[in-house]
């Protein structure tokens, strides 16, 4: 019966098409028909169906069809076409289990713009946790299998070929209908009954009476009321409502929306393995992510939920609490919290502390995980931030008091090949930043649905114990001060903050701040490179002036083997030449100019501002990976030379300099590392990679003898200790590769220098820090303007703000807070213009370093 009301229905449908259109018309027609009819059959697996519709078709044909002299031809290619299709339905059978397992080594499917991957590539499994710091967790989790798994892309969903036919069609629905479902318990209301919440509001309470003046007890129990109020509405205001349907149905929306605007988002199955394994141990896992974008942490939901693993609650700034958006990322397990704690009325506000502590305390009891982003906010320069220490300080407090066993810290590292939220120039500067709106928010999402943003990738580090890494420091910080039982703190946070706040006792605080750098260096060291990143970076370092593409793609070659061989993975892959022009166009020609030169294609930057911002963020990806070279390149532009050689004691001062200025830009080594022995470790590097050195310098004859001589016109009778000397290799490709290193962190350098020298500006006076960074800006493009500046990058309100906590932290700079208001001035003792030069010359000195790279 369904044969015969099939074949009657195309056949009619044949007879109405052939009977009012001419004949090529309906022959063409025909044959659109016949291929999804057979398409459709061959899915069935019936070759019984085929054959009969076939027959029915070519009949009704035969007896309808206007008699041409090209009939014959059309009937014979049906034929051929028939025999065609029946050969792909044999085919199809015979290589199905081959297509299978060729599926399991593809990366992901990309439009026909994207450059071609090559699947049989291994990979660089990156993420592995800290071998000195965790090291049972380290040996965990991890098959021997993994590393050689291949990546792919979460939205290429297939339904397995034996589903049923609605499963096929609807595979994205039928997809989001399996995953396992997990209960999210609501713990807002159990808040306000915690002994730690009825204690604030008492101490609140009573301090607010003191402050009245009042003794009447009706007065007190007002204040009691009026502080319940408050919790309440803090609670109500801070709560998530997590909820199984909204997670599923923004799948659905997600599976629909992402290919409109991303070719691809990438993971390692591998790392996935890692986090279901570890979601078995019932520990919460606490997702730490670099934070690049507002779609972070909606696509890591996805790629948890799509993979069983439980979404997380995530902690979220106050300021995306906007009409129906943060009502939808409330119901996707934002939870929001208040970007600084603000005191009231000059005191701590110890109930906003108190709701917030024990909410999270309720959370983890309750087995939810949780996502917080260690840097705050979002990076504005594509390098990772510093820490913050609020949110982690109340997970490690949480697992101080017993409240919980252990938890797992799960390091994430997202990248992206665009950036899908807009660039930062106008932040960048100077101009303040704009809170978002519900407009705006509309406004955005339907710019990003008309754009194309290329892939996206996505790295879970490995998992590993928080209860082993406190173990760890613990043990190491009794070895290396065995007669101090407290831990010395190594900043000053601000009382602003939670972390600053008594929520977190002294003793931990510490403790803390290792484990946050400890992540960000975890991540910063495992974020794979996009193509952009790394045109972007050789361009800005290396090809300023242009390049032609043929130059270029030797340059961008020996720039993924320098990658590969320190173990960083790319996100991308196939023939040189493919990659730069995809990310040539995936850039734009507001960044990146392609033209034709002498008949070559030639390739250059727009380093000129404001468009070189937007391209140092790309590029700033991979100046976090060669900063410590660019230390050493630059230490050795101000080292003394002796002889073509340079002594390790120089070499390691003039770089640790380097490090302590940029302490707010980098983190060069891990907390459980030695800081000295990382830089000589990467001075050894450098002799095996880049030549810089040649080993064994301090054997040389004439080293020797020249030391001898240099010792004869000394007045110290003393005998100079040995020092180990390093030989400078003086040839063409090692003095380019000293230049070009020196030159990844020369706009930093800038920007330190030209700050330092605004500082004149305080001297008998006061800014405020708006003022202040104003001035140095317009400092800044004026020595643009005359040639004094080669770095247009280096105009930019962030490392201007970090060289003003540097010079703070040097003791120079005084900083005094009111709110949200900063007022600098210059401490007594510098308050001087031949102080502050002095300070100016430590930074300077660096950009007019011998002639080893000018």
């Amino acid at each position: 019966m369904y044969l015969t009301i099939c074949g009657f229905l195309c056949s009619a449908l044949f007879l109405l098409k052939i009977g009012v259109l001419n004949t090529v018309y309906g022959t063409f027609q025909l044959c659109l028909v016949l291929q999804f009819t057979y398409f459709l059959f061959i899915i069935r697996g019936t070759k019984k169906m085929v054959d009969f519709l076939t027959s029915r078709t070519f009949a009704s044909y035969t007896n309808y069809a206007p008699s041409t002299n090209q009939q014959n031809n059309t009937l014979a290619s049906l034929a051929t076409l028939k025999r065609y299709s029946q050969d792909q339905k044999y085919r199809k059978q015979l290589t199905r289990e081959a297509d299978a397992n060729a599926r399991d080594g593809l990366l992901f499917n990309v439009k026909e713009s994207v450059p071609e991957l090559r699947m049989t590539e291994r990979r660089t499994f990156m993420g592995l946790c800290c071998q000195n710091c965790t090291f049972t967790s380290r040996e965990s989790l991890v098959k021997k299998t993994t590393e050689n798994l291949a990546l792919i892309n979460v939205l290429n969903h297939e339904v397995a070929f034996k589903s049923g036919f609605l499963s096929r069609t609807f595979s994205h629905v039928f997809q989001v209908s399996q995953l396992k479902r997990y209960a999210f318990p609501q713990v807002a209301n159990l808040v306000l009954r915690d002994d730690r919440v009825k204690k604030a509001v008492e101490r609140v309470a009573v301090q607010q009476l003191k402050d009245s003046d009042s003794t009447e007890d009706e007065f007190y129990q007002e204040l009691i009321k009026k502080n319940q109020a408050r919790a309440k509405k803090l609670v109500s205001d801070m709560r998530s409502t997590l909820s199984d349907f909204l997670l599923r149905f923004t799948s659905w929306i997600l599976y629909k929306l992402l290919p409109c605007f991303m070719n691809s988002v990438v993971v390692h199955p591998g790392q996935v393995d890692m986090l279901k394994q570890a979601s078995k141990t019932n520990l919460p896992l606490i997702f730490l992510p670099l934070h690049r974008s507002h779609l972070d942490y909606i696509l890591l939901s996805f790629i948890l939920l799509n993979n069983d693993i439980r979404s997380p609650l995530v902690a979220a700034g106050d300021n995306l609490r906007i009409p129906f958006f943060g009502s939808l990322l409330r119901g996707l397990g934002a939870f929001f919290i208040k970007r600084r704690i603000d005191p009231m009325m000059g005191r701590k506000d110890h109930v906003y502390k108190a709701v917030l502590h024990t909410y999270m305390n309720l959370c983890l009891r309750s087995g939810h995980n949780i996502e917080c982003f260690l840097e705050g906010g979002r990076t504005r320069t594509g390098k990772p931030c510093m820490p913050k220490y609020g949110v982690l300080s109340v997970i490690v407090e949480t697992f101080m008091d017993g409240t919980i066993e252990d938890a797992l810290l799960v390091p994430v590292s997202l990248n992206y090949e665009k950036l899908i939220d807009g660039n930062f120039i106008k932040e960048q500067l100077g101009e303040p930043k704009k809170m978002e709106t519900f407009g705006d928010a509309l406004k955005g999402i339907w710019h990003v649905l008309n754009s194309s943003y290329g892939s996206m990738r996505v790295d879970f580090n490995q998992p590993f114990s928080l209860r082993e890494l406190i173990k760890t420091f613990d043990q190491n910080n009794k070895i290396s001060n065995p007669n101090v039982s407290a831990r010395v703190l190594k900043s000053n946070p601000s009382t602003n903050s939670l972390y600053g706040t008594d929520v977190v006792s002294e003793e931990h605080k510490s403790l803390v701040e290792n484990i946050s750098k400890h992540v960000i260096y975890d991540c910063a060291q495992s974020t794979s490179v996009m193509s952009t990143n790394a045109l972007a970076f050789l361009l800005l370092s290396k090809f300023r002036q242009g390049i032609t593409l043929q130059k270029l793609v030797v340059a961008f070659e020996d720039l993924k083997k320098d990658l590969e061989l320190s173990r960083r993975d790319v996100g991308f892959s196939g023939d040189a030449v493919d990659v730069i022009n995809y990310a040539v166009e995936l850039l734009g020609p507001a960044l990146v100019k392609k033209e034709k030169l002498n008949g070559e294609d030639t390739i250059k930057p727009i380093a000129i501002l404001p468009n070189v911002i937007e391209l140092s963020y790309y590029s700033n990806s991979l100046v976090t990976h060669f900063a410590l070279e660019s230390v050493i390149a630059l230490a050795l532009s101000v080292a003394e030379i002796r002889l073509n050689t340079v002594s390790q004691d120089d070499l390691m001062e003039n770089a640790l300099e380097l490090c302590s200025f940029f302490q707010y830009e980098f983190l060069f080594c891990k907390p459980c590392q030695n800081l000295e022995m990382v830089i000589t470790s990467c001075i050894d590097d450098l002799i095996i990679r880049k030549e810089i050195f040649l080993p064994e310098a301090e054997s040389n004859e004439l080293v020797r003898r020249s030391r001898n001589i240099a010792r004869q016109f000394e007045d110290d009778d003393e005998e100079e200790p040995f020092q180990k000397l390093y030989k400078i290799n003086t040839s063409k490709e090692a003095m380019e590769n000293v230049k070009y290193m020196a030159h990844i962190l020369m706009p930093l350098i800038e920007a330190y220098a030209i700050t330092g020298f605004t500082l004149e500006t305080l001297v008998q006076r006061q800014l405020l820090e708006s003022e202040l960074v104003a001035s140095v800006l317009k400092e800044m493009k004026e020595q643009l303007a005359t040639g004094s500046l080669n770095y247009d990058e280096s105009v930019a309100v962030d490392p201007v703000k970090n060289a003003l906590k540097l010079y703070q932290k040097l003791g120079i700079l005084e900083c005094h807070q009111e709110g949200k208001l900063r007022l600098y001035y210059l401490k007594e003792a510098y308050d001087n213009s031949e102080s502050v030069k002095l300070f100016y010359n430590k930074v300077n000195k660096y950009r007019t370093g011998n002639l080893l790279i000018q």
